[in-house]
């Protein structure tokens, strides 16, 4: 992770962070059935590049021991996660598994937000 909150930017990279569960649904996540079976997938590669400066906001609260400093700005994202292909029991039937790439020339950034923030023993 490198964080320049003078200059709104940061960026998150990650690579092959297994054991993540794709439930494929909401109602099945939330389901403790899990109709649709619940399966492990790997998050391939993970960037989250937060740029620019729309708003600078600091905050500062001594009774809830919480402060921090923030800056609005956007996001673009680019992720790749498969899944493997599975079998009874895990799913109802035999899923071939599947690869999911999102493109940051493709992302909406509606909100995006970075800071820095102090609370608890650390304020």
């Amino acid at each position: 992770m490198e964080v320049d909150l003078d200059d709104g930017e940061a960026t998150l990279h990650l690579q092959n962070v297994c054991n993540v569960f794709d439930a494929f649904t909401v109602a099945n996540s939330l389901s403790p059935a899990h109709a649709l079976g619940f399966v492990s997938a790997t998050i391939n590669s993970l960037r989250i590049h937060w740029k620019g400066i729309t708003k600078k906001r600091s905050f500062s609260n001594a009774a809830s021991r919480f402060a921090g400093d923030f800056v609005e700005n956007s996001a673009t994202i680019a992720v790749t996660t498969t899944t493997p292909p599975t079998k009874p029991p895990f799913t109802p039937a035999a899923q071939d598994g599947f690869q999911f790439v999102a493109n940051p020339a493709t992302t909406t950034s509606l909100f995006a937000q970075i800071g820095h923030e102090r609370n608890g023993s650390l304020f």
